[in-house]
């Protein structure tokens, strides 16, 4: 089956390419992010421009540092809805935020809306902010209920404004009342919140988290006590261990019952809406055509982040052969052919690729990928292939070497080691990895629960709190707590 695809490629790129007439793709830079799309630059740019500004607000309102990420956040921005689809599969979104092992990524479609207000995809940018800025954790409810409050900015026309009631928590109290603050402070176990029926629970919770630190950032405005010195040195103690409960009076100077009756008086009549004089982002945003080949790359790559391998080949066999970007997109072609564990196609790869001379990063990544995926296959039947080794090594240190921010390249290395048992040589390229990319949530996952594995448990925790501290999947979080309470 894979020679046949290999043989009829060139058939396979003239039906796609009569099928899927699609516009010119560009690359757009900002200071802070990059955005690739077919729409128009007009529009392109009024997005750009919204996305910098929102950024700025949240800065300024929390008085965090205007430093560069360590990961600038990319958008793919469709002017097809059809193509959105295929990475959303959801026609009714407007866009979405996902955390990928090559960084933050948000996908949008175009349209009247526009990003700007597109609450959920800020409630996780603002996340990336606090995580890339910030170097304490904060404690759920205070994480949750502050990406809410910023997510729902207003960007007028001079000024933007803060503090809006978010359009998509306004069912939360239809039939429940607001959660206590000792609920927040306090929620249910994570293996009793991970079902489906408590998506109502949870929709409170964000909301009751939104309302308390509402009051606290911004209660102050309308007459009631400020509490944000209090709030920073309560949550200063309760990321260095104090009990969050027991602690509260001692730091707010009066009983929780007493905040919680001011906070119910302050729904009732007092919310407010901050505003700030965040200027228009005025610098040029340049930009790049992309080639054929790069960006039906970069497509390819975000479909296989979601786990859409068959739309990653449908745009890997649209690629311009022995064009600039061919080796990047043969390569990731054999890939996903091995992934399913058929390695003809890679063979018959390997015998052309020589040709090229010298590799990118990309292809070097695939080419590592390639062979580690060679050696697992083998290893199933514990059978060790030491070439297959020796090339999936020298390819990922390649890879490593020319293109350091690119993480996938170190994953392949990591998981290397692993299956080989050097678990030294694995440890030492996570953490090369983490000092790329120190907030990178997967990337943090990953070395926690490799070091619980090794019975590191003292190196284990501080990687582990991050997990429970910032992941939104509750299977993850729940892991990362037992280990936790177990120990580690």
């Amino acid at each position: 089956m894979t020679r046949c695809l290999w043989f009829f490629l060139p058939v396979i790129l003239l039906s796609f390419s009569v099928r899927i007439a699609a516009a010119d793709w560009y690359e757009y830079q900002s200071e802070n992010f990059t955005v690739y799309s077919d729409v128009s630059e007009q529009r392109v740019n009024t997005l750009m421009r919204d996305l910098e500004r929102f950024r700025r607000t949240a800065l300024s309102f929390t008085g965090l540092e205007e430093v560069p990420e360590n990961a600038k956040l990319r958008v793919f921005h469709f002017r097809n809805s059809t193509d959105f689809v295929k990475f959303s599969g959801d026609q009714k979104i407007a866009g979405f935020y996902r955390e990928t092992w090559q960084g933050p990524v948000i996908f949008s479609r175009d349209g009247d809306h526009g990003i700007a207000g597109s609450g959920l995809i800020f409630h996780e940018y603002v996340h990336h902010l606090m995580r890339e800025h910030s170097a304490m954790t904060y404690p759920r409810w205070y994480a949750e209920g502050f990406a809410e409050l910023l997510a729902s900015a207003e960007l007028r026309k001079n000024h933007v404004l803060v503090g809006g009631l978010p359009e998509w928590r306004l069912s939360a109290w239809a039939k429940d009342a607001p959660l206590t603050i000792e609920q927040l402070l306090s929620p249910p176990s994570l293996a009793a919140a991970s079902g489906h029926d408590n998506s109502r629970y949870w929709n409170n919770y964000y909301a009751s988290a939104w309302l308390l630190t509402h009051y606290l950032q911004l209660g102050h405005n309308v007459g009631h006590p400020d509490y944000r010195t209090a709030t920073e040195s309560y949550l200063r103690a309760v990321a260095a261990g104090e009990d969050p409960v027991a602690s509260f009076a001692e730091y707010f100077g009066k009983p929780m019952a007493e905040v919680q009756r001011e906070i119910l008086a302050y729904m009732r009549d007092d919310i407010h809406r901050h505003s700030l004089a965040i200027p228009e982002y005025s610098y040029s945003i340049p930009r790049r055509a992309l080639n054929e080949n790069e960006h039906l790359f970069l497509l390819a790559n975000q479909a296989l982040d979601l786990q859409k391998s068959s739309l990653a080949m449908e745009y890997l066999q649209q690629s311009e052969e022995q064009s600039l970007g061919w080796p990047e997109n043969l390569t990731a072609m054999a890939v996903i052919e091995a992934e399913k564990g058929d390695f003809k196609f890679g063979e018959k790869m390997l015998q052309d690729i020589g040709d090229f001379g010298l590799v990118s990063h990309l292809t070097a990544a695939n080419l590592s990928r390639y062979y580690l995926l060679r050696l697992q296959a083998l290893s199933k039947t514990r059978k060790w292939h030491e070439d297959d080794y020796q090339q999936a090594e020298k390819y990922g240190k390649l890879a490593v070497e020319a293109g350091p921010n690119y993480l996938p390249s170190y994953r392949t290395l990591w998981v290397l080691y692993q299956l080989k048992g050097e678990s030294e040589s694995a440890l030492q390229i996570m953490l090369s990895a983490h000092h790329q990319q120190p907030n990178h949530l997967n990337l943090n996952a990953a070395i926690g629960f490799y070091l619980a594995h090794l019975g590191e448990t003292a190196l284990a925790r501080e990687y582990l709190e991050r997990v429970v501290a910032w992941s939104h999947s509750q299977d993850l979080r729940a892991r990362a707590q037992k280990l936790l309470e177990s120990g580690h």
